[in-house]
């Protein structure tokens, strides 16, 4: 399958999807908004003003219409603020700022220097180690390092 054939074929998914997903979703705010609404509200003996306004019905079903949409804001945001740090980390982008901290760019040269520094010490060592433990080389001769028991020292 080519290129142009998989994309043309996502985009028409994505479209199925998206046309499929309108009508439920316009269904499931509707429900929403129709259930948020107080049926009763009870009114108090001495009503003052703040208690006719605070106490109405379409105040209250506002008041809940914006606690749930925030909420539903707020989930949203973050699932993708995850999703997005999860991705990013994949492909190899680390995060370099988040609010007012940010990590300069020399610091990120720097240790990755470091870490170049110390996996070819560790290459390097591994390699010394190898040369040191093995008796023989491949001819048959022995190894002079590894016949005196001082070269593990300057390991």
């Amino acid at each position: 399958m080519s290129s142009s054939n998989s994309t043309r074929l996502l985009r028409a998914v994505t479209t199925v999807a998206a046309t499929a997903a309108l009508p439920l979703t316009t269904a499931g705010v509707a429900t929403l908004c129709v259930t948020l609404f107080p049926p009763h509200v009870p009114t108090s003996r001495d009503p003052h003003v703040l208690d006719l306004v605070f106490d109405s019905g379409p105040v209250i079903w506002a008041t809940r219409l914006l606690l749930v949409s925030a909420a539903l804001v707020l989930a949203v945001g973050g699932a993708f603020i995850v999703a997005s740090t999860v991705v990013r980390t994949r492909n190899g982008d680390w995060l370099k700022r988040a609010g007012p901290f940010e990590v300069s760019e020399t610091t990120v040269a720097d240790l990755a220097d470091e870490v170049y520094l110390w996996r070819s010490a560790a290459f390097d060592f591994r390699d010394q180690l190898g040369r040191v433990a093995k008796p023989t080389n491949e001819r048959g001769i022995p190894n002079e390092r590894a016949t005196s028991d001082d070269d593990y020292d300057k390991l």
